[in-house]
């Protein structure tokens, strides 16, 4: 299995919105909020004009998870909206995918990399939280949606 975990570009527009509104619908039973429309409607494009990215991951050729990288100045970068189909769940797909976040964060030399999730993302908090992730207070840039239950922080410079 090839793993590639690339920046989305136009042929993918609709790639983001296609796994991440309907896991958010389904699993979270949760309606996406404004600004999740307005990033969803040119993922690269919005988190490219906030200093960020939106990288996709491709497994075998076909798109099989996302996640966005969003600039928070002086704190460095969150990630945000990691989803991995359900199909390609147990592959390293997710891990993967924060990798490339950490990596985005250090080659910018970012002091940390930020992320919001919810609680009941047991598996996920706990891959987080072996990958160094601890549990913080939000950066003053942080835009803390209303779904929130959990905020947390990585160093990413020594």
């Amino acid at each position: 299995m090839a793993l590639d975990i690339l920046p989305a570009d136009p042929d993918h527009r609709d790639a983001f919105a296609a796994i991440w509104v309907p896991w958010l619908r389904d699993s979270m039973g949760i309606e996406p909020e404004a600004e999740d429309l307005a990033a969803m409607a040119d993922p690269a494009a919005y988190y490219g004009d906030r200093g960020g990215a939106a990288l996709l991951a491709h497994l075998d050729g076909e798109v099989v998870g996302a996640v966005a990288l969003k600039g928070l100045g002086n704190s460095g970068f969150e990630f945000c909206k990691l989803v991995v189909t359900e199909k390609a769940r147990g592959h390293g797909v997710g891990r993967a995918l924060v990798e490339a976040c950490l990596d985005f964060s250090r080659r910018r030399s970012a002091p940390a990399l930020w992320l919001q999730s919810f609680n009941r993302l047991d598996v996920a908090l706990g891959l987080y939280r072996r990958m160094g992730f601890a549990d913080a207070p939000p950066p003053p840039e942080m835009s803390v949606l209303g779904r929130t239950e959990v905020i947390m922080r990585k160093a990413t410079t020594a």
